[in-house]
């Protein structure tokens, strides 16, 4: 007769004793298949370990259960205990059980029981005070009563994953014989065993991938072709379509504008005005010249009819006063320049770039002090503005895509025609190096539009674009 089926025949004697002398209507044989459906039946893993340690009382009185399972560092811990809702981590009864049950399993660890290589087989067995060693001897009277079984919980898989630990007053008898209930322990145990399995498995089976020397060496070497693959470096940054060689529209004199007729961006013609300074402060100042010309003309008249009578004074005032006449018709003369200078117009064709109307409108500007911009709408390139931390070795020649934020699925060739040697804050406030690309389409580009361009460098391996940011953030951290 096998193992299994010597077993199931204990099993079925153990029953039936039970039902001639206690004549109950439930038997051990119905305990048992209930308790086994619940552990099925769990919708948890507290539920389950719930389980393990009260319901089992049903099938054979004990005073204690307690499970114990390895943490993620390999140690056993208590996980649960009967009639305690919450296992309490400070506890020195909880440290006990630990340690004993450390004990226990490096005991079956050191013998190598009979598993196969590399495995070791652990039984269950009765553990008792003197198989202990000293330094837990000495807690066992006031933390156990007599008897304690200790039953390993393991999967079809094979490592114990638990250990079960039942304590009671009386003395265990292992192996157990009818018509004793402890019968349905090994049956029960691997019930238990493979519930316990089904809900770790996730959580453990990364732990049981088991590589070979041949599959870790060819995993290595795909790694390292990988790694060796020569790809083309790039960088994003940010890009706007900006003009080539525009003129700048400066403020031709100290003054305040009075308006700017042409809207921005828009297309205007060569001497069409751009824009128009205030004369409010020119036509007080040429009334006030005008009379004191007129002044000065009256007193040069006067002073001509005197010489006749006294020509040695009347010759010295006739000098002062037609130098005060002459100072006078050259400032009204100046006047009259400034007030063609008013109005600012276009040097050529083009489109008149610069700010808001309304920011211009009662601003007084200075000698020189730029207004705006005329450029041509067919001469266009991009700026970029490349992060000195994304920088890459960028050449002359080198290939640039343009991505528009008006057009983000199309993108425009350029060629990189210009780069700063020397980094300055952009636009953002980010310090970068300022790139230019010469555009070679034009579609949907104007100037002014802004979007994200692509720039590619020189070809390396893949190893060293996925390395090349850490390796620049460790070398500014420890210098090397």
């Amino acid at each position: 007769m096998s193992a299994s089926a010597g077993t199931t025949g204990n099993v079925a004697a153990a029953g039936g004793s039970a039902r001639q002398e206690s004549g109950s209507t439930t038997t051990p044989l119905q305990t048992y298949f209930g308790l086994a459906a619940s552990a099925r039946a769990a919708a948890s893993l507290a539920e389950l370990q719930f389980l393990i340690c009260n319901d089992s009382h049903a099938l054979l009185p004990f005073r204690q259960a307690m499970l114990l399972r390895r943490d993620a560092r390999g140690q056993w811990r208590l996980v649960c205990h009967s009639g305690l809702s919450v296992v309490d981590e400070t506890s020195p009864y909880k440290l006990w059980l630990e340690a004993v049950v450390s004990w226990r399993d490096g005991q079956e660890a050191g013998e190598g029981g009979e598993g196969g290589e590399g495995e070791v087989e652990h039984r269950a067995g009765v553990i008792e005070v003197g198989d202990l060693p000293e330094t837990l001897q000495a807690d066992w009277h006031e933390w156990l009563p007599t008897g304690l079984l200790a039953l390993p919980l393991a999967g079809p898989e094979g490592p114990v994953m638990a250990w079960w630990l039942l304590a009671r007053d009386e003395p265990w008898q292992w192996p157990a014989r009818a018509p004793d209930p402890a019968l349905w322990l090994p049956e029960l145990q691997s019930v238990y065993g493979y519930a316990l399995w089904a809900w770790l498995r996730t959580r453990r089976q990364w732990l049981a991938l088991k590589l070979s020397r041949r599959k870790l060496l060819l995993g290595v070497a795909l790694l390292l072709l990988l790694g060796a693959l020569p790809v083309r470096l790039s960088v994003l940054a940010p890009a706007e379509i900006t003009p080539i060689d525009p003129q700048i529209v400066a403020a031709p004199m100290d003054g305040v504008v009075k308006r700017i007729p042409v809207a921005a961006g828009a297309q205007v013609s060569s001497e069409e005005v751009l824009v128009e300074f205030d004369d409010t402060l020119l036509v007080n100042r040429r009334q006030v010249l005008e009379e004191a010309t007129r002044t000065s003309r009256a007193d040069l008249l006067q002073a001509e009819q005197q010489a006749f009578d006294d020509q040695h004074e009347s010759r010295m005032a006739l000098s002062v006063l037609r130098g005060k006449l002459s100072e006078k018709q050259a400032e009204l003369e100046s006047i009259a320049r400034q007030s063609q200078r008013l109005q600012v117009r276009a040097p050529a064709d083009g489109v008149f770039i610069y700010g808001d109307q309304l920011d211009w409108a009662g601003k007084p500007l200075q000698t020189g002090e730029r207004i705006g911009l005329l450029a041509d709408p067919e001469a266009m390139n991009v700026t970029v503005w490349v992060p000195v931390a994304d920088a890459i070795n960028l050449q002359t020649g080198a290939e640039v895509l343009v991505y528009l934020h008006v057009a983000p699925l199309h993108s425009l060739a350029a060629t990189l025609t210009e780069t700063s040697f020397a980094a300055q804050p952009g636009p953002d406030g980010v310090v970068s190096y300022r790139i230019k690309a010469r555009l070679e389409e034009r579609e949907d580009a104007r100037i002014g539009l802004k979007g994200t361009a692509k720039i590619y460098g020189e070809r390396m391996p893949v190893i060293y674009l996925l390395l090349r940011r850490p390796l620049a953030t460790l070398r500014t951290w420890c210098g090397c």
